[in-house]
C-alpha cells in the first residue's frame, strides 16, 4: 500500500471510529487495530490523535467548501435567493446523507478535545462561514456586516439541521433541503428588502 494510500484508509478508518465513540472514545491503538496495522504505522502518518481527528474534519470540509461553488454559480447567474438556497441545502444533505459518518465526525459536541484542538476546529468553521459569505457577495447589497452575519446563520441552520436529520433518518431528503431553504430564504428576503 503506497503512503498516500495507507493515509487515506487510516482517515477512513478513524472517522468511523470517532462517529461511533467519539473523540474521548477513540484511541490511537483502536485506530491502529481496527487499520490492521501497528500503532507505530499509525504514528508515522499522524502525529497524535488530534492530527488525524483534524485531518478526518479537514477532509469533510474541503469537501463541502468544493461544492459550495455551484450554488454560487447560480447566484452570480442572477437566479433567485430561494433557487440559491435550495441547491445549497441540496449539495449539503447529498454530501451528508451519502457519508453520514463522516458528518458524525464534524457535527462532534465534544468537551474532551484540547484547546488547541478547539481553536483549529474553530478557525475551520470560520472558513467555511467565510466563504459561505464570499458566495453572499454577490447579492444586491453592500452591507458587509450582515453579509457576515447571515453566513453565520446560513451555517447555523444546516449544521442543526443536520444534526436533526442524523438523528431522523427516515425524513426524506427533500424535505430537509426545503426546510433549510425555506428556513433561510425567508430570513434574507426579508432583509433584502430592507436594505
Amino acid at each position: 500500500m503506497t503512503r498516500e494510500t495507507r493515509g487515506a484508509q487510516l482517515l477512513d478508518v478513524a472517522e468511523g471510529l470517532f462517529a461511533v465513540h467519539g473523540f474521548e472514545g477513540t484511541s490511537m491503538e483502536d485506530i491502529a487495530r481496527h487499520a490492521g496495522v501497528t500503532r507505530p504505522a499509525v504514528y508515522q502518518h499522524y502525529s497524535t490523535k488530534d492530527a488525524i481527528y483534524l485531518a478526518c474534519v479537514r477532509r469533510a470540509r474541503d469537501e463541502l467548501e468544493e461544492k459550495i461553488r455551484e450554488p454560487e454559480v447560480l447566484l452570480e447567474a442572477g437566479a433567485g435567493i430561494g433557487p440559491v438556497m435550495e441547491r445549497a441545502g441540496e449539495v449539503f444533505f447529498s454530501l451528508l446523507e451519502r457519508d453520514p459518518q463522516r458528518w458524525m465526525v464534524l457535527f462532534n459536541p465534544s468537551i474532551a478535545l484540547s484547546k488547541d484542538l478547539s481553536e483549529q476546529l474553530t478557525e475551520m468553521r470560520r472558513q467555511t462561514i467565510v466563504r459561505i459569505a464570499g458566495m453572499l457577495r454577490h447579492l444586491p447589497t453592500e452591507d458587509d456586516v450582515r453579509i457576515l452575519a447571515f453566513s453565520y446563520a446560513v451555517s447555523g441552520v444546516g449544521e442543526q439541521l443536520g444534526r436533526w436529520w442524523l438523528a431522523n433518518p427516515e425524513v426524506p431528503r427533500a424535505e430537509v433541503v426545503a426546510l433549510f431553504r425555506d428556513f433561510t430564504t425567508g430570513g434574507l428576503t426579508q432583509w433584502l428588502k430592507a436594505d
